[in-house]
C-alpha cells in the first residue's frame, strides 16, 4: 500500500511528477502529506518522524552554535560553519512550518492538478510551458551536487585515513569519535542533508509549476473569450446579441474569479516561506561567497551552493513578476474583447446599458494586478531579487575589509 499521497489529474490519472518533486515526495516525509485513505499506524509514523527530524534539527544547530562559538576569533574558520548555519536555520523554519500544515498544501496540490494544470489537451500552451522548466531543474541539480560533495568528503576521509569527521562544521556536546556514536552522528547528518536539498530543490520546482499553469489559464481565458466573441460576430442575426454576449463575458468573469481565488491561494501557501527564502538570502549567499574568495580550491561544494542560490531567486523573482504582467493585462482582456462591434450591431438600448455596466465593473475589478509577497512585506519580482542580491553584494564587500 502507498501511502504518501500521488496527485492525479482530473480524470483519476496520476500525475508524472518531475525529479525535484518525486525526490521531495520520496525522501521528506516531514513535509509531503499522507495520502487521505493512509492507515492509521502511517499517521503515527508520519508525527513520529516530524518529531524525530525536528529534534536532530535542534541538536544539529546546537553543535553548529557551539563551533561558531569556539571560532568567534578566526574569521575563517568561522565562514566555514556560518553557511551551513544559516541554511540548517532557513530549512529547519521552512520545512517544519510546511510539515506542520501539510494537509492543506495537499489540497492546494490536488485543486492544482484538478482544476489548474494545463495537459496535452492544450498542446501549444503546454509545449511553451516546458521549456521554462528547465532552469528549475539546473538549480536544483547544483543543489544535489552540493549535498553529494558533503557526503562523499567525511566517507573518503574515514575510508582513506580512518578520520571520523562529520559532514557539517560542528562540535556536539559529547565525545563522538567512537565509533558506535560516530555512525549515528554521521547518519543523522546526511539525513538532514537531504531534508534540506530537498526542500530547497523542490519548492521553488512547485511554485514554478502552480505559477506557468496559473498563468496558462489566463492565456486560455483570453482566448476563449476571444473565439467565443468571434463566432458571435460571425453570425449574421443582431437579434439579442448584446445579451449572448453578455452572458460569455459573465462565464469569462466567473473563470476570471476562480483563477484569482487560486492566486490568492498560492500567496496564502508560500508567502511564509517565501519570506523566510529572501529573509536569509542575502546573509548566506555573503557567507558562501566569503567561503569561496578565501578558499576558491576547497569550496566546489559552496560554489555549486551559490550558484544554485542565485538562480533559485532569479527564478522565483522571474515567477513573480510573471504573475504581476499577467494579471496586469487581464483588464485588458475586458477592453479588448470587440465589445463595441456588438453595440453597433445592438438595438435593445437596454441591454447594450447593461452590458457596458458590466464590462467596466469586470475592468474595475482587475485594475491592479496581483502581486506574490512575503508576509505582504515586499513583492516578489525581478527587482527585489537584483535588490537582494545588490545586498549581498555589498556585505561581502563589508565582510573582506574586515579580514
Amino acid at each position: 500500500m502507498n501511502i504518501l499521497y500521488r496527485p492525479k489529474l482530473s480524470d483519476g490519472k496520476l500525475v508524472r511528477l518531475s525529479w525535484p518533486i518525486a525526490m521531495f515526495r520520496l525522501t521528506h516525509i516531514v513535509c509531503w502529506p499522507l495520502e487521505d485513505d493512509a492507515p492509521r499506524w502511517a499517521y503515527f509514523f508520519d508525527r513520529f518522524c516530524w518529531l524525530l527530524a525536528f529534534i536532530i534539527f535542534v541538536l544539529t544547530n546546537d553543535a553548529e552554535l557551539r563551533y561558531l562559538r569556539f571560532n568567534m576569533q578566526n574569521l575563517d574558520e568561522l565562514l566555514n560553519g556560518v553557511p551551513t548555519y544559516l541554511v540548517l536555520i532557513e530549512a529547519h523554519i521552512r520545512g517544519f512550518t510546511l510539515g506542520y500544515r501539510k494537509n492543506k498544501f495537499k489540497n492546494l496540490l490536488r485543486k492544482f492538478y484538478s482544476d489548474i494544470y494545463v495537459d496535452e489537451q492544450h498542446p501549444s500552451l503546454y509545449k511553451k510551458i516546458q521549456p521554462r522548466f528547465w532552469p528549475l531543474y539546473v538549480f536544483s541539480s547544483m543543489y544535489v551536487a552540493t549535498l553529494i560533495n558533503f557526503i562523499v568528503t567525511p566517507l573518503i576521509l574515514l575510508l582513506s585515513r580512518g578520520s571520523r569527521e562529520l559532514t557539517f562544521k560542528m562540535i556536539p556536546p559529547f565525545e563522538y569519535r567512537s565509533l558506535p556514536i560516530y555512525l549515528p552522528c554521521l547518519l543523522s547528518n546526511i539525513w538532514i542533508g537531504f531534508l534540506v536539498v530537498s526542500l530547497f530543490s523542490a519548492e521553488p520546482n512547485i511554485l514554478g509549476l502552480v505559477v506557468l499553469h496559473l498563468h496558462s489559464r489566463y492565456l486560455l481565458m483570453n482566448e476563449d473569450l476571444q473565439k467565443k466573441t468571434a463566432n458571435l460576430l460571425k453570425n449574421p442575426s443582431n437579434s439579442e446579441i448584446a445579451r449572448r454576449f453578455r452572458k460569455i463575458v459573465v462565464a469569462t468573469i466567473n473563470e476570471n474569479e476562480r483563477l484569482n481565488l487560486f492566486a490568492q491561494e498560492i500567496q496564502n501557501e508560500f508567502s511564509f516561506r517565501i519570506f523566510i527564502l529572501f529573509s536569509f538570502a542575502a546573509m548566506c549567499l555573503c557567507a558562501v561567497a566569503s567561503k569561496v574568495y578565501m578558499n576558491p580550491l576547497g569550496s566546489f561544494a559552496y560554489i555549486f551552493w551559490m550558484f544554485g542560490k542565485i538562480q533559485e531567486l532569479m527564478i522565483i523573482g522571474e515567477l513573480g513578476s510573471t504573475i504581476i504582467a499577467t494579471t496586469d493585462e487581464v483588464s485588458s482582456v475586458y477592453y479588448n474583447s470587440n465589445w463595441e462591434f456588438v453595440i453597433a450591431r445592438s438595438s435593445d438600448s437596454s441591454e447594450n446599458v447593461r452590458l457596458m455596466k458590466l464590462l467596466t465593473m469586470a475592468i474595475a475589478l482587475n485594475r491592479k494586478p496581483f502581486y506574490l509577497t512575503g508576509l505582504n512585506f515586499f513583492t516578489v519580482s525581478l527587482n527585489t531579487v537584483i535588490k537582494i542580491l545588490q545586498g549581498a553584494g555589498s556585505y561581502f564587500t563589508c565582510l573582506i575589509s574586515f579580514r
